[in-house]
């Protein structure tokens, strides 16, 4: 009897520390991964997501999926990815617009950014672009602030996320003109108005814009950060052109995870996501699409949310942005 209790105890060790965290993170992903993204199918942030979801596919043998979550400018994949269980087979990719910008836009945040979800790994900028109609007669910032001025507040302006919304209401104010603003679900639909002229400017993230703008459908004004893009460097920043400093608030894109989520699989997903950047035809990918390569490994895309939360913080304030 005692040696068939002794072996039984034996089982019963060896099952709780096949279990165990590291045992589940050496196997990981052992089941396919579904990564929340709180944009549509075929915008800027899908063409991101499903690159990363193929390449971490191929670099650890398991399976990547993207899943499209629409809706509350991002806080339903947010708040997806914050209540799955932190086994790493939900993932979140988001930016600091999303995360930072929401956690200071939103009176009630379904969420705590700060503590119900972490990031893991950031890959990427995608600043924001002041976009018109290809055709316009407008061809810089300064046509457009006297435009606008023109309109006496009838101009009109679209976006579908906080991060064009905070860049517009940063633009308007140190252009010192008013413009009426239309809310839009996604990006692409708004672009799509400007380039019919059912509204008058947008902000578009620059991965969607850069596409739109090759075909001719619109003209980019001026890029939403304080350095000109590699990518773009005949663009001008709103820094340059109306003295707006929205650096800060530049979308910079990761991996984030569930609260609690294994050190183990956290520091594997790092390890992916920044091997997977510096890849060569990852580079170019970003970089055709707009996108400036910037890899912060998981301290640093910490200090980097909590500099665009402050910043994010200063800018509701400034622009008198909120929503319930």
């Amino acid at each position: 009897m005692n040696r068939i209790a002794a072996f039984a105890g034996l089982i019963g060790i060896m099952a709780v520390v096949g279990s165990s965290p590291a045992a589940i993170a050496a196997d990981y992903p052992d089941k396919p991964v579904r990564i929340q993204l709180g944009f549509a199918a075929g915008g800027g942030a899908d063409i991101l997501a499903r690159w990363y979801a193929d390449k971490l596919s191929k670099i650890s043998g398991g399976t990547f999926l993207v899943e499209n979550r629409v809706g509350a400018s991002g806080n339903m994949a947010l708040d997806a990815a914050a209540k799955a269980k932190p086994d790493g087979l939900t993932l979140l990719l988001a930016s600091t617009v999303t995360t930072a910008g929401n956690a200071a836009i939103f009176k009630n945040m379904p969420l705590d950014v700060t503590k119900d979800i972490v990031p893991i790994v950031g890959f990427a900028q995608t600043p924001f672009v002041l976009v018109v109609a290809g055709d316009s007669p407008i061809k810089t910032v300064a046509d457009l602030t006297a435009f606008i001025k023109s309109k006496n507040g009838k101009a009109t302006y679209g976006s579908a996320n906080t991060s064009a919304l905070a860049s517009a209401a940063l633009y308007l104010n140190a252009a010192k003109v008013e413009a009426t603003y239309v809310g839009y679900k996604a990006t692409a639909n708004a672009v799509q108005d400007v380039t019919s002229k059912q509204i008058d400017f947008s902000f578009s993230d620059v991965v969607y814009a850069s596409g739109q703008a090759k075909q001719g459908r619109i003209k980019m004004l001026a890029i939403a950060s304080n350095e000109r893009s590699p990518s773009l460097p005949d663009v001008p920043t709103l820094k340059e052109t109306t003295g707006a400093r929205t650096g800060d608030i530049v979308a910079h894109w990761g991996v984030w995870a569930p609260a609690g989520t294994p050190k183990d699989i956290v520091e594997k997903l790092d390890k992916w996501t920044e091997q997977i950047t510096k890849e060569p035809d990852t580079q170019k990918f970003l970089l055709d699409q707009g996108a400036t390569p910037k890899i912060s490994d998981t301290a640093d895309y910490k200090k980097r949310f909590d500099v665009a939360l402050k910043a994010w913080t200063d800018a509701v304030k400034i622009g008198k942005i909120a929503i319930q």
